[in-house]
């Protein structure tokens, strides 16, 4: 009875281990891509104290910081007459895009989020162009 007490808590260990290792690899991947993408200076990192709160704090100012500069070149955009169509839609899903990278900080929901900023900014350049 004591053994597969033993066992179990050794099973309930090791998943939570891997689960943290998972977490860690795509908080990693998903640091690394924000990056890549210039989305976070690699100049400016300061990594103190608890490394994974501040790499997901890192992750989460750089997607609400963009969010919010697209949303202040529609608002431009809106008074000066400009219709935006789609792209009102568009920059619509980007809060909802940030909370589920937020929840998961999965590359794969990373990628996701750059793809449609990427998107709204090219679909920008071209009405003001």
């Amino acid at each position: 009875m004591e053994k597969k007490n033993n066992s179990m808590k050794n099973i309930k260990k090791e998943s939570i281990e891997d689960k943290l290792r998972n977490i860690q690899k795509n908080l990693r991947e998903t640091f690394l891509l924000f990056i890549s993408e210039n989305l976070i200076d690699s100049k400016k990192i300061e990594l103190i104290g608890d490394i994974e709160s501040s790499i997901k704090q890192k992750i989460e100012d750089s997607a609400k910081d963009k969010y919010q500069n697209l949303n202040e070149q529609f608002s431009e955009l809106r008074k000066s007459g400009t219709d935006l169509g789609v792209l009102n839609f568009k920059l619509m899903m980007i809060p909802l895009k940030i909370k589920v990278l937020l929840a998961t900080y999965d590359k794969k929901d990373a990628e996701n989020l750059i793809k449609r900023l990427k998107e709204i900014e090219s679909g920008l350049n071209q009405i003001k162009n």
